[in-house]
């Protein structure tokens, strides 16, 4: 856990792809993170806390076998999984192999762009 969230916070992203042998087996998302982190603010001492960062793995807070789509597939088709499902990415999986993601994020500047181009 305690690694996870440095990766967060150097590349500033808010989701992972978990992959074991090449695969991908999960994702972990920053409210994954969030829900697994004891608060100091409910009592819980610093030295727990760390500890928690530190033995806490990946495996048992991320979200197994996540929801994946082809590199190819219709871009409409994306934008209906993450929003009927309330995703904040998805991976982009091709032949067993991640090849990107695709944030929530992603959309909304793409949906800027378009919207400039119209004035």
């Amino acid at each position: 856990m305690e690694e996870a969230i440095q990766l967060e916070m150097r590349r500033k992203i808010r989701h992972i792809p978990i992959l074991e042998d090449g695969k991908l087996v999960g994702i972990l998302t920053d409210r994954d993170l969030k829900r697994a982190m004891p608060s100091l603010l409910t009592g819980t001492d610093r030295e727990t806390h760390e500890r928690v960062i530190r033995t806490t793995r990946v495996a048992q807070i991320m979200t197994r076998s996540p929801l994946t789509i082809a590199p190819g597939a219709p871009l409409r088709e994306a934008v209906r999984i993450l929003a009927e499902r309330k995703f904040g990415a998805l991976p982009v999986v091709e032949s067993d192999r991640v090849v990107g993601i695709l944030t929530e994020i992603d959309l909304l500047k793409a949906f800027l762009r378009v919207l400039e181009k119209e004035h």
